[in-house]
């Protein structure tokens, strides 16, 4: 089995020693990641949390800034319950340190930022640092593993595939992707590449093109499957026989993921750089099919986390006191939501365990729309914040197309009886949930780091850290392994 290089907690010695915990750990508190807030009402979720902790999260002692910090930073006032702090002690303490080792070539960095302007058409910001990061990585890894083809999977626009193509240090590529829209949007971009490289800015700044580069990136669409090692290892020595090659991807979503590092274990792959996304996406047993994208290694057998916790795995924590106020309107949000499905249960629109339909953002132009379609007459007596819902309730439904609408009486019933403690009880759950958020990514990256090691040969490395800044790029953890 290769090494497996993880920066743990200093307190284990291996990382399946980590790994065992961190699945104990989640276990006990896998009700809290699990809550759907969308039945958070219906279900009487508020009633599992354990006593002092209810009092504690809707007292004077925790407002919604309190509630921010918690998540973010882990603070949390000594005023409350014991069992309370341990939580968010644990969920912190168990984060795995990502910080990267990687020395920092100052002048390097001056001279790859200079080049990159050739490549940077229709990358917004993140995007740019992000190719920019993963593409040296690849570089690096390529060189030490001495492969002559990378084969991009989820290539997308192809964003990645033409600056490990056409920069300097130019990789040969194999770009996949399972759409023809974007590989037709991806060829596009290659020309205009072409083009610019081949013009007098490029020429005065000391780039040399030659049209027989144009040749090193080839675009092709494939669909990569969970159980399609073989095809994309045939497609890998079709393009070029004999040469080793490494697989890579830039946030390749879901099973996508999972996919790629089963065809690195599966082929003769000599390297895998990926950058996973989507967390989501990841399908678990039971499925009808045999392949499954979580779990893959033999330390995480058996385990299951669900779905709605994949989902809390996504929540970005580190963000939220950045952008308090966009934080507070995503509890206001998630806030009307519960509201609205427990009315449409309680009317008999929708049964308790049904599937309740996907409303997503209500914007404010149709929020203003539905505000001036309220009858005054049900809504004189009431509050703002009951208005407020039944201008929700009417936009989400309108949205939907759905044929059933409530009265604003029984909107503000509603309301009246879930609304007015509701939003900090939604508040506080959803901070709890979302603290777990990144002990699932933990497990995740975890159980593909030893999924790599176990198909790497004894003398290969593996290696997770952080490649970009988890403000600007939540889904930062990049998974290296190279077979030697």
């Amino acid at each position: 089995m290769a090494t497996v290089e993880i920066q743990l907690p200093d307190e284990f010695g291996s990382v399946a020693e980590y790994a065992a915990e961190i699945r104990r750990v989640f276990e006990r508190y896998q009700y809290l990641s699990n809550m759907h807030i969308l039945n958070f009402f219906v279900t009487g979720f508020w009633q599992e949390l354990p006593a002092e902790w209810r009092e504690y999260l809707v007292s004077d002692r925790c407002d919604m800034d309190s509630l921010i910090s918690m998540a973010s930073t882990g603070k949390i006032d000594q005023s409350a319950p014991e069992s309370l702090r341990s939580y968010v002690r644990t969920m912190f303490h168990l984060r795995l340190n990502y910080r990267s080792s990687r020395p920092v070539d100052h002048d390097e960095e001056e001279r790859r930022r200079k080049e990159l302007w050739y490549f940077l058409d229709g990358m917004n910001p993140k995007k740019q640092v992000e190719v920019a990061e993963l593409s040296r990585l690849v570089h690096e890894v390529a060189a030490e593993s001495n492969c002559s083809l990378a084969v991009d999977v989820g290539a997308g626009q192809g964003y990645l595939s033409r600056v490990l193509a056409y920069s300097s240090a130019s990789l040969p590529v194999l770009a996949i992707d399972s759409s023809d829209t974007q590989q037709r949007g991806a060829e596009l971009l290659q020309q205009r590449t072409i083009k610019r490289l081949r013009g007098p800015r490029a020429a005065a700044g000391g780039f040399k093109w030659d049209d027989r580069r144009a040749e090193r990136l080839v675009h092709t669409v494939m669909h990569v499957s969970l159980d399609g090692a073989a095809q994309l290892a045939e497609r890998a020595h079709a393009t070029a026989p004999d040469a080793r090659w490494l697989l890579c991807g830039l946030h390749a979503c879901g099973d996508l993921s999972s996919a790629v590092l089963k065809a690195f274990a599966e082929s003769d792959a000599t390297a895998v750089v990926l950058v996973p996304c989507c967390y989501n996406h990841i399908s678990e047993a039971p499925r009808e099919r045999s392949a499954v994208g979580f779990p893959l290694s033999a330390a995480m057998h058996g385990a299951r986390i669900g779905q709605n916790a994949l989902k809390t795995a996504c929540q970005a924590t580190s963000r939220w006191d950045a952008s308090p106020e966009a934080t507070v309107d995503a509890f206001r949000r998630n806030h009307m939501r519960a509201l609205l499905h427990q009315l449409m249960v309680a009317q008999n629109q929708i049964a308790p365990d049904g599937v309740a339909p996907a409303v997503g953002r209500v914007t404010n132009s149709e929020l203003q729309t539905a505000r001036m379609q309220l009858p005054a007459c049900g809504t004189a007596n009431a509050s703002a914040d009951e208005r407020e819902f039944a201008a929700y309730a009417l936009a989400a439904l309108t949205k939907l197309n759905h044929a059933w609408r409530p009265t604003a009486e029984q909107c503000i019933a509603c309301y009246r009886q879930h609304g007015s403690a509701g939003l900090q009880q939604i508040a506080a759950a959803w901070t709890l949930k979302a603290l777990a958020g990144p002990l699932i990514e933990c497990m995740l990256v975890v159980d593909r780091a030893l999924y790599l090691a176990e198909h790497c040969g004894s003398a290969g490395r593996v290696r997770a850290f952080a490649l970009f800044d988890p403000v600007t790029s939540p889904r930062n953890v990049v998974l290296v392994a190279q077979r030697r």
